[in-house]
């Protein structure tokens, strides 16, 4: 499974690259390679809207983890 971070850089790449793709069809007249740019770009924002939910919940994970362990400490004293 890809961390968080990694599905933030990915999407970060694919919004610029179809960014690029956009700008491309759209000064040669492609409307297929601006289209593409276009969904490249709403791809990358799910990858990194993704990677952002993975994050926050590898965040919450943690903050549960240590918890549970403060208690066992707690019981063991």
């Amino acid at each position: 499974m890809d961390s968080g971070m990694g599905d933030k850089l990915k999407g970060m790449k694919d919004k610029v690259v179809g960014k690029i793709k956009e700008e491309y069809g759209d000064l040669v007249n492609d409307p297929e390679k601006e289209l593409e740019g276009k969904l490249q770009q709403a791809r990358g924002e799910a990858i990194e809207k993704v990677g952002e939910v993975k994050e926050d919940l590898e965040d919450k994970a943690d903050d549960l983890t240590d918890k549970v362990n403060d208690k066992i400490d707690e019981w063991k004293k």
